[in-house]
């Protein structure tokens, strides 16, 4: 297992987001399906550093990201991929390296379209991935590569941020399916849980359930019977 930083927002024990956003995936102890909303299944993420859930907004990506900033209504642009700007009296346009990729800039930060770059370029790169979906397949993507963002609506009521990169795009990855997809060595205890293995201490078995303990946590999460005998088999190895 690679011990990538992976960008998702702190959430509280209050229900608060927090103020850091990423954690490691060493740190990872299980994911969780999360309907904080209604039309919303989004993963929640138990870590040894507290707990974390999926970005579903341009506000957390801002804030989480000093590089990424939204140079106009509905898009927040990767300053530090910005290869060269077109600029006027009512707005203008951002280019992007090695493309004829662009999006838009508004007359505001048009007028300090270069000054914004230039900060951006004097931060250090981001080693942060953030967990997406191309061509229907999840997985871990490079937050340096993505060159602006915008917001998706693949059905009624449901929206998505879409990244743009040199090879199309891809969209935050928000289920269950796609985080084991994502984190393939993950162990499916129940359809809305999945567990890191390296982190399983035990289990307290029931007449009527069993839950899985893990090291170091006062975390649990249940586990089905079929993948609890399936388990022991495989923790015996």
């Amino acid at each position: 297992m690679e011990n990538r930083q992976i960008f998702a927002p702190e959430i509280l024990p209050s229900g608060d987001f927090g103020d850091r956003y990423s954690f490691f995936e060493s740190d990872l102890i299980a994911i969780e399906r999360w309907i904080p909303k209604s039309n919303y299944e989004i993963p929640f993420f138990i870590t040894t550093s507290g707990n974390y859930t999926a970005p579903t907004t341009h506000g957390e990506f801002a804030d989480g990201f000093p590089d990424f900033l939204s140079l106009d209504t509905g898009n927040l642009v990767n300053l530090k991929n910005v290869s060269r700007g077109e600029t006027s009296d009512y707005g203008g346009k951002v280019f992007f390296s090695g493309t004829a990729m662009h999006t838009g800039v508004n007359k505001l930060n048009s007028a300090v379209l270069l000054d914004l770059i230039e900060a951006a370029n004097k931060r250090p790169t981001d080693q942060r991935f953030i967990m997406g979906v191309n061509n229907s397949k999840a997985g871990l993507y490079p937050a340096e590569k993505v060159y602006y963002m915008d917001m998706w609506d693949p059905k009624k009521n449901y929206h998505v941020p879409r990244f743009y990169h040199a090879g199309g795009f891809y969209v935050v990855a928000l289920t269950i399916r796609q985080c084991q997809e994502a984190f393939p060595y993950l162990y499916p205890a129940t359809p809305g849980h999945l567990v890191n293995l390296s982190r399983v201490a035990g289990f307290e078995e029931h007449s009527y359930d069993t839950i899985v303990r893990f090291k170091d946590t006062d975390y649990t999460c249940p586990i089905s019977r079929p993948k609890h005998r399936a388990l022991k088999k495989i923790l015996k190895k």
